[in-house]
């Protein structure tokens, strides 16, 4: 099953070269809401928000609301992901209730209900309802002219996602897949605004997503930067804390967000996270991936690539310790801990790499390199906690 799972991701390139048709809807594993469509007699359908491999998250309107109106969002997992769920291979659902059951949630997702809806043969899609969010990350950090967002912006976005892993990990639960896409602002629309809003969109709005509209702008000053709410959204991949090989799954993380571990197979804990925030800051302040590996045909892989550049960037070598814990180690290493396939490596500074972007004054550079390089250390045990990163100095002043 992990293996089938590395590669859903692949599935509608895979449908769309075969000439198939790969919007959500035609996709049989999807639930076809329609708008206007009650879910559970209680929530009216107005509008898809986005889809995902996973899902379809839809604008909902609460018909039991007592008063005025009020809006949810309700993520419909399709077939194979509710199949994935009560196969106890995803966790989402057990998670959030874990999440909503455990205090305050800070920064995560607020878990209001969940139902199913019976399709035919058996099959089930679960419904998640949550509150409605606007526009990710990752969108936002495109709208930039140069992709990359001030510095006073990302430390306001960095300092929020971390106290949301900090409460994930208080409960043992390491999320695996931080990334600007599942980095949520919260809207400022009110119910009004939203109803006009609605009213905006075409009537028959075919298969298309219409996100709530971005209520920031790339470029704000930091005055009104600090009105910014974020939540640390799409608990779909996240898993107990546990040794290797007690996981549901092998695969973790959007392949550029990888850490070593998760690669070699040598760890599992919430470190995982803490390098994926690592290689994030480096993405908002640049504009550029930190990691983009690239296989050599025949000459080496783009793990042995991703492996060749963690050690230039980071001037480290992987210990005999962890390249002993590694279930995989073979498979990249020698026994002298060098790579099989990489013969020749070229130390990267990491401030240099920053510099050369021009993207941040001369004066945050240091201190962002030094936030990002305790990051990415490449033995799991030296990277601070997600509380010490939340400390570091870089962030006091916002």
């Amino acid at each position: 099953m992990a293996s089938f799972i590395s590669y859903i991701p692949l599935l509608p390139n895979i449908l769309a070269f075969l000439g198939w048709r790969t919007d959500p809807e035609h996709l049989p594993d999807y639930y076809p809401a329609r708008r206007h469509e009650k879910l559970k007699k209680r929530y009216r359908v107005e509008t898809r928000l986005g889809s995902g491999v996973w899902s379809n998250t839809w604008l909902v309107s609460d018909t039991a609301a007592p008063k005025s109106r009020r809006f949810y969002a309700i993520k419909i997992l399709t077939l194979d992901a509710t199949s994935e769920h009560r196969a106890g291979v995803m966790l989402e659902l057990e998670i959030m209730k874990k999440v909503r059951d455990g205090g305050p949630m800070g920064h995560l997702p607020t878990l209001i209900d969940d139902f199913e809806i019976p399709r035919p043969r058996g099959n089930y899609h679960i419904c998640l309802v949550m509150e409605v969010y606007g526009q990710d990350v990752a969108t936002f950090r495109r709208s930039s002219p140069n992709k990359a967002l001030p510095v006073h912006t990302v430390k306001v976005i960095v300092k929020q996602v971390l106290q949301g892993v900090i409460r994930l990990h208080e409960l043992g639960i390491v999320h695996t897949d931080i990334k600007p896409d599942n980095m949520l602002f919260h809207t400022e629309m009110s119910p009004e605004a939203i109803e006009k809003w609605l009213g905006t969109l075409p009537a028959d709005p075919s298969d298309a997503c219409y996100p709530l509209p971005a209520d920031f702008k790339w470029d704000d000053p930091p005055e009104r930067v600090k009105d910014m709410r974020i939540t640390l959204t799409d608990l779909g991949q996240s898993q107990h804390v546990g040794p290797v090989g007690e996981q549901t799954v092998k695969q973790f993380s959007a392949y550029s967000l990888r850490a070593p571990e998760v690669i070699l197979r040598s760890d599992f804990g919430a470190a995982i996270d803490i390098w994926a925030i690592g290689c994030i800051v480096f993405e908002m302040l640049s504009g550029r991936w930190l990691f983009h590996p690239e296989s050599g045909d025949e000459d080496f892989s783009l793990e042995d690539d991703h492996l060749a550049k963690m050690m230039e960037l980071t001037g480290e070598r992987f210990s005999s310790a962890m390249l002993q814990r590694a279930q995989l180690a073979q498979e990249y290493f020698d026994s002298r801990g060098d790579l099989l396939r990489v013969s020749e490596l070229y130390r990267v500074e990491l401030k240099h790499a920053l510099a050369n972007y021009k993207t941040i004054p001369e004066d945050q550079l240091g201190p962002a390199a030094s936030f990002i390089q305790g990051c990415i250390h490449l033995e799991p045990a030296d990277r601070p906690s997600a509380v010490a990163l939340l400390n570091h100095p870089w962030l006091q002043d916002m």
